[in-house]
């Protein structure tokens, strides 16, 4: 009877899928700053893990629900990923010898930079609206803390898992469904929401490497235009 009582016990102790997530988003900030986001600038490098492999300069923009540009630079090129909407491309440059490529984005490739973008202003909640679904993966050692694990899936096809630390509700770290890692480092608050002072990137426990966030501006007014996708030059 005593043994029964404390499965009983155990089992009502585990928190519910919504409130494991609404305390987490309370570590980040309130409703209210969360909810109030609707643009976001990020700089920054990347830094591989590799010495052989060059830094990168990063610059990611974007505006609630379903836009951004992600800028990526080494010395003279540049890619810029674009999103407006329900289209995308790519404009690959060099700078130096004013030569530019474009292509617009597959089907596959809208629908990852989508799921993306939407992941800078949804702070843990699932994207109900669009089918996305939440489940509750039970507790799981991860990095040395005892964590909640929630399975996100896309209904097209998109998946991430959230570990949650069971001691304070902090995300501990986040796996795509391509088994990379991101583990946030840090933290710097910005207009009231918490975010990383870098990221660090892992493949099969590995890491490969680090962004490291030089500026954040939370809800800055945005140039004109810098969601447009460029026009395809006639030949």
């Amino acid at each position: 009877a005593a043994f029964l009582l404390a499965a009983c016990s155990l089992q009502a102790a585990v928190p519910s899928v919504n409130e494991i997530i609404d305390r987490a988003r309370a570590t980040v900030g309130t409703e209210s700053a969360l909810k109030e986001l609707v643009t976001l600038e990020i700089k920054g490098m990347i830094r591989p893990t590799d010495p052989k492999v060059p830094e990168v300069s990063i610059v990611i923009i974007a505006r609630k629900p379903s836009s951004q540009r992600l800028e990526v630079r080494m010395d003279n090129l540049v890619e810029s990923t674009i999103l407006d909407g329900d289209q995308a491309c790519i404009v690959r440059s060099n700078l130096e010898q004013d030569a530019t490529q474009m292509r617009m984005l597959s089907e596959k490739e809208l629908e990852r930079v989508q799921f993306n973008t939407q992941q800078f202003f949804s702070f843990y909640e699932p994207d109900f609206k669009n089918g996305e679904k939440v489940e509750y993966a039970g507790i799981e050692q991860r990095r040395g803390v005892r964590c909640h694990k929630l399975v996100y899936t896309h209904p097209k096809g998109m998946k991430l898992t959230r570990f949650f630390a069971v001691n304070d509700d902090s995300l501990i770290s986040t796996m795509t469904d391509m088994g990379v890692e991101s583990v946030e480092i840090g933290e710097q608050i910005i207009n009231g929401i918490k975010f990383p002072e870098s990221i660090e990137y892992y493949d099969n426990q590995k890491m490969i490497h680090t962004i490291e966030i030089a500026s954040i501006k939370v809800n800055s007014p945005l140039p004109a235009g810098i969601f447009e996708i460029p026009k395809a030059k006639s030949e």
